[in-house]
């Protein structure tokens, strides 16, 4: 028996699922139809005729979210649901991402101690996928929305213009990211289930674990060599063993964005900064409460803000795990961390309503001029070139600044899956093998305004990108991908209990022990640890 199947006999309680919902819930009702890492609301998208819904949901009133909902999802705001009636062999919970909330693996600076690449395990030498002669039937996919009604539209077009070629009936519904994982979640626990689903963080090895999804390394081996061939650091999101379950559509990194201008204005000198050190000097010079504030750090309890601390952990030397996948948060890093942050609590360096952000907020207090300084996705790049071009002439889209240990960006993906229990998973595939054309991609990636950056490695080369230098750094970045479980050897059981410490943001709830309940560091970090002891023990 594999690895992977040793762990598929788990079953979560429905009393744990209804706790995990609930608690992501609460937070994701702030701010009800943002989502995450989003910025203004966006108008409902659904690209299937008027008559058509998403499926019907059972007892659970949320078991089939309502079509067209709208709002912008976290880079990960997927790695943190876990279905109640499933085995176990949950995603890494780095849900937090990016922001770098919830992406599976980071990017390492040259600047910045050893670039480590998160390298792929070889790939089963499955003949690629060869569509059949005919389809017929429907398709019902779900997604996260792109942060532009423009982007959804196109996708949802070219999912369609598949369909009508072939005889299906598509229907693409896009979702807010907020509270995207609890309707995948929700689908899983009645059985509401679309054919298509967009995974993020690492819920494809979660959904994989449960044989939830089919078997996708044929579509992968039919399209690896396209465009260059894929960025290989987000291949563990979407790999266990030597199969591949899901196809990356996008590449997700997390940035600091950084006001220009007011870094001029305290240093006299028109560029970022590249360590924590200089930018907790910048930010010190350029606070003004309560008008503009030196750090939009996310505070909440969600995916950015575990990804938020994450990235301050990682960069001040801290790990989750220890080298043999042991809980090891209570760590000297992490203490750096969790000082650094009560500290600019405490010195008001950081906006007072940010412990109930929702993973929108910092986008809004960035493009309100609140905050000097983000950490997230380059959804606020795609909202700047759209909305206020002045702000983006003022705006470097840098890597995290360094801490003690280097610096290490959030990298990740979204990526197509099909149920294992679709009536239709030949008719997925084929669809996915199309969407993922360069040409329709570059299509999309582009009304997407720069959300979502190229999986293929030929396409950053596309004029569109270098127009705008804003992401030159992002292939080097993709190229020296660390995975979130260093130094750790990822397996699926170090997944499952990476995965049900973040669906119980242990992470977030770390910095508001010392932001909210005034704990100290090392109090906090050991509290951190021993939740993650007890949620590890769980996953046998």
């Amino acid at each position: 028996m594999s690895d992977l199947h040793q762990h598929q006999q788990r079953k979560l309680s429905r009393r744990l699922f209804f706790k995990q919902t609930v608690g992501l819930g609460a937070v994701a009702g702030f701010g009800a139809l943002l989502a995450a890492c989003g910025g203004d609301a966006i108008p409902p998208t659904a690209t299937r005729p008027a008559a058509s819904t998403a499926p019907a949901a059972s007892a659970a009133a949320s078991a089939a979210p309502a079509t067209g909902a709208s709002a912008a999802p976290a880079a990960s705001a997927a790695a943190s649901a876990a279905p109640s009636t499933a085995a176990s062999a949950a995603p890494a919970a780095t849900a937090g991402s990016a922001g770098a909330a919830g992406t599976a693996t980071r990017a390492a600076t040259a600047t910045g101690g050893a670039a480590t690449t998160a390298a792929a395990a070889p790939i089963a030498a499955t003949a690629p996928f060869k569509a059949p002669a005919s389809f017929s039937g429907k398709l019902l996919v779900w997604g996260i929305v792109s942060f532009t009604s423009t982007g959804d539209a196109l996708l949802g077009q070219q999912m369609q213009d598949w369909g009508k070629a072939n005889k299906v009936e598509v229907e693409y519904v896009a979702l807010p990211g907020s509270d995207y994982d609890q309707k995948v979640t929700a689908a899983v626990e009645t059985g509401a289930l679309p054919d298509v689903v967009m995974l993020g963080g690492t819920n494809t090895i979660y959904y994989a674990g449960q044989n939830r999804l089919a078997d996708l390394t044929d579509v992968y081996n039919s399209i690896k060599d396209t465009g260059g061939g894929m960025y290989q650091s987000i291949l563990p999101n979407v790999q266990v063993a030597d199969k591949i379950y899901a196809i990356p559509m996008q590449a997700d990194l997390s940035v600091l964005y950084a006001r220009l201008d007011l870094c001029e204005k305290a240093t006299g000198k028109r560029q970022a900064p590249t360590t924590l050190d200089e930018m907790d000097a910048i930010m010190r010079k350029v606070n003004e409460p309560p008008k503009q504030f030196g750090f939009g750090l996310t505070l909440g309890r969600t995916p950015d803000g575990d990804g938020n601390i994450q990235s301050i952990i990682f960069n001040d030397g801290g790990t989750l795990v220890d080298k043999d996948g042991n809980p090891a948060i209570n760590n000297e890093g992490t203490i750096s961390a969790l000082t650094r942050v009560q500290g600019w609590w405490k010195d008001k360096l950081i906006p007072p309503d940010s412990p109930a952000w929702d993973d929108s907020s910092n986008n809004k207090s960035y493009q309100s001029r609140q905050s000097a300084f983000v950490l997230n996705p380059a959804s606020i790049f795609a909202f700047l070139e759209q909305n206020d071009k002045e702000l983006l002439a003022n705006t470097a889209q840098v890597a995290f600044p360094k801490g003690k240990a280097g610096s290490f960006s959030g990298a990740g993906t979204w990526a197509w899956g099909v149920f294992a229990n679709s009536k239709n998973v030949d008719a997925g595939k084929a669809m996915i093998q199309n969407i993922m054309q360069p040409d329709k991609l570059q299509a999309v990636y582009e009304k997407v305004g720069g959300r979502w950056y190229p999986v293929y490695k030929e396409l950053s080369s596309a004029k569109w990108w270098k127009d705008r230098p804003y992401f030159d750094e992002f292939p080097k970045l993709l190229d020296t991908a660390r995975p979130a479980w260093y130094p750790a050897v990822a397996t699926p059981k170090l997944l499952s209990q990476l995965s049900a410490a973040g669906q119980r943001r242990i992470y977030s709830e770390m910095v508001q022990d010392v932001v909210v309940n005034n704990k100290s560091p090392q109090d906090a970090a050991k509290a951190a640890q021993d939740k993650m002891v007890q949620a590890f023990a769980e996953i046998k």
